[in-house]
């Protein structure tokens, strides 16, 4: 421990400052980020697909096979997009803790300070201590909103998760068989051809 490095009120008021600063600094960009965030376009490609696949009129459903093509195209298009969002969010709660650890090394190093017996009668040094027991105490409380986001960070994190599953299980599981329920009516629509193009031959032949 250096005792120099709290020889002097301007020393001490700017202890941790910069560490605090750059926290808050992430704080509020991560906030804004977070808050921004909007995924209704990709609910509304929920619900058209949905709207899809409970159509019972057949018919009405081939209509839609070319924008169900489109859909399928979209939606890897947006998962790429959070899984992106995903990987930064993670970058920045990972720069967010190191803040928060750093932070914990500043007050472990003003509190071991604090520690040694006190000049007693240098009223100089008395106000210099009680000085930096404040900027423990809002270090301290920094340190404390960081833990704090990192763990809406996380839950930024999941939700971001849980939707890329999401249209991953509709890419590979409600897509297909969408296509599939499609397939089969092209299916039979070309039975039924055959069978009248065959009937109309045996008429000719008789």
């Amino acid at each position: 421990m250096k005792e120099d490095r709290f020889a002097d009120m301007t020393s001490i008021l700017g202890f941790g400052l910069g560490t605090q600063n750059r926290l808050a600094d992430l704080n509020k960009l991560l906030t804004a980020r977070i808050k921004e965030a909007d995924y209704g376009r990709i609910h509304q490609m929920f619900e058209e697909l949905l709207a899809i696949a409970q159509e019972t009129d057949i018919k009405k459903m081939a209509q839609k096979e070319e924008r169900l093509d489109g859909l399928n195209s979209d939606l890897a298009g947006a998962r790429i997009e959070l899984l992106k969002e995903h990987e930064l969010l993670w970058a920045m709660r990972n720069t967010n803790d190191a803040y928060v650890w750093q932070l914990g090394q500043e007050i472990e190093e003003a509190e071991s300070y604090l520690a040694q017996p006190a000049q007693e009668g240098i009223a100089d040094v008395i106000t210099r201590r009680e000085t930096l027991k404040k900027r423990v105490q809002e270090l301290a409380t920094t340190k404390s909103v960081g833990f704090s986001f990192s763990e809406q960070i996380k839950l930024a994190e999941n939700n971001l998760t849980s939707l890329s599953d999401r249209i991953w299980n509709v890419m590979m599981n409600l897509i297909p068989l969408l296509r599939g329920r499609l397939s089969v009516e092209h299916s039979r629509i070309m039975v039924e051809e055959i069978k009248k193009a065959t009937g109309m031959e045996s008429e000719v032949e008789g």
